[in-house]
């Protein structure tokens, strides 16, 4: 017989907002529980008792419509995450080809040094791993990406360049990450691709969901 998944935890923020929270749940992987998240979050963004749906790190937020039964919808909510199987956790993998260092990868020698590797040694490990999408934010099509190794761990910078160009791949801390547009931003910067991430007249706009899959493959520079 099956184990039974465990609950998460239900929080109400107000009367008209609802945070489901499965960051305690232990038994089940990181990765899937983004991907749970994330198909809860698509489901309830089409009913007409969210005004929006917020995915996080392992976590949801309804904004509930005027009139919603909040208490009604946590147990419909419950129900759900119950429901949920492998057949319904579908998720996208993507090839994202990258032009390691050059102008737009001013920090590749400087992640070099402080890794104590070289800078083919950066790219084969950056390129090597097998990554994974945990949620969206910052600005829109922007994936914050698990499965960094860890010897490529390093903070933010000190001081946060005001700007950074679009497509740039970058890394800090545990989590790798490429620009979808323009803007200031601390991370590291080892490359940069030309895959647009976010296209308005797209559907979806963002190229990245979390629980996708990702791999990055170097390519040579035009």
């Amino acid at each position: 017989m099956a184990t039974a998944r465990p609950d998460p935890r239900f929080y109400h923020i107000d009367t008209h907002t609802l945070v489901l929270d499965c960051s305690a749940i232990d038994s089940i992987e990181h990765q899937h529980k983004q991907r749970m998240v994330n198909h809860l979050a698509n489901t309830y963004i089409n009913q007409g008792c969210c005004i929006d749906v917020v995915s996080a790190h392992q976590c949801l937020t309804l904004y509930c419509a005027q009139g919603t039964d909040v208490v009604q919808l946590q147990q419909q909510l419950l129900t759900a995450w119950h429901q949920l199987d492998e057949t319904t956790l579908s998720h996208a993998h993507h090839d994202i080809p990258v032009h390691y260092g050059g102008e737009y990868g001013i920090d590749l020698e400087a992640v070099a040094e402080a890794s104590k590797m070289s800078v083919k040694e950066v790219i084969e490990l950056h390129s090597s791993a097998l990554y994974e999408v945990d949620f969206l934010g910052f600005q829109p099509g922007f994936a914050y990406i698990s499965g960094l190794p860890k010897a490529l761990h390093l903070p933010r910078l000190d001081t946060p360049r005001t700007e950074v160009k679009k497509g740039t791949v970058a890394i800090a801390h545990d989590k790798t990450a490429i620009y979808p547009a323009q803007s200031p931003g601390g991370w590291n910067l080892i490359g940069y691709t030309d895959l647009c991430l976010f296209d308005k007249h797209n559907t979806p706009p963002a190229l990245f969901a979390p629980g996708d899959t990702i791999r990055f493959v170097e390519v040579d520079h035009d």
